[in-house]
């Protein structure tokens, strides 16, 4: 009979304490308002709301570069985050000048270098190799990368096995020259980046005419003349002529 007493005057006193106690210590009106689980959500509401902007959701970013946004939306890294290559948004909001962007090839490494455990189609090179010591922006569009990637050859590579009788910047005869510097040298390294399997093996305009008689092409083909060469031959000579176009006979 005793233990019962005790036990009935030990929970007299902790009822009391748990109606007496929340009146005596101080909490958040809103603790009553809005329950247990959602302690303090309206004072968090306002706190959180009158702290400056550190970071932001892309959507915010697009309100103002429309331009740059077209192309990230539908470009291989519109899961990336505008923040993860431009720094905090509120950097740039504040006035702070143009965002910070690292264009280094280390930089675009962090997620493009080789590593066996990424998957197998991700994009991944060798930071040591790939395109000599250029930055990666002069070829890859950061905001769209595919828009950026070096061109597919136009014509086949028959009877062109040397890239450079053609394409080199330091001969005179130079049919395209590169539009960033190319150190590297060789038709195996000039296909790792301009692949041929969308080449077409007649996309360059055979020549229509027998040649006899006719060796000098620029009697007939230049800016002035019966057929007029494009622009971008201008300073071309007869004997760079074959090397694309050939009799189609």
């Amino acid at each position: 009979m005793t233990h019962l007493k005790r036990a009935g005057a030990l929970l007299a006193v902790v009822l009391l304490a748990a109606f007496v106690v929340p009146r005596i210590i101080p909490v958040p009106d809103d603790l009553i308002s809005f329950g247990f689980h959602k302690v303090d959500e309206a004072a968090n509401e306002q706190f959180w709301a009158s702290l400056p902007m550190q970071y932001a959701n892309p959507t915010v970013c697009n309100d103002c570069h429309q331009d740059k946004s077209s192309s990230w939306t539908l470009g291989d890294h519109r899961a990336v985050s505008c923040e993860t290559c431009h720094s905090p948004a509120n950097d740039h909001i504040a006035g702070k000048g143009l965002p910070a962007v690292d264009t280094s090839r280390d930089f675009c490494g962090t997620c493009h270098s080789s590593l066996i455990s990424r998957p197998a189609n991700f994009p991944q090179i060798d930071i040591g190799e790939h395109g000599g010591q250029n930055t990666c922006v002069p070829c890859h569009n950061p905001h769209d990368p595919r828009e950026g990637m070096p061109p597919r050859l136009p014509h086949s590579m028959e009877g062109r096995e040397n890239c450079q009788s053609c394409h080199n910047p330091s001969e005179p005869l130079v049919t395209v020259p590169p539009r960033v510097p190319h150190t590297l040298e060789g038709r195996e390294n000039c296909t790792s980046c301009h692949g041929t399997t969308e080449a077409r093996p007649t996309a360059l305009p055979r020549i229509p005419h027998s040649l006899e008689g006719r060796d000098n092409c620029l009697l007939c083909h230049n800016t002035s003349a019966i057929k007029p060469f494009p622009e971008n031959h201008t300073g071309r000579t007869t004997d760079t002529c074959r090397n694309c176009h050939q009799p189609a006979g």
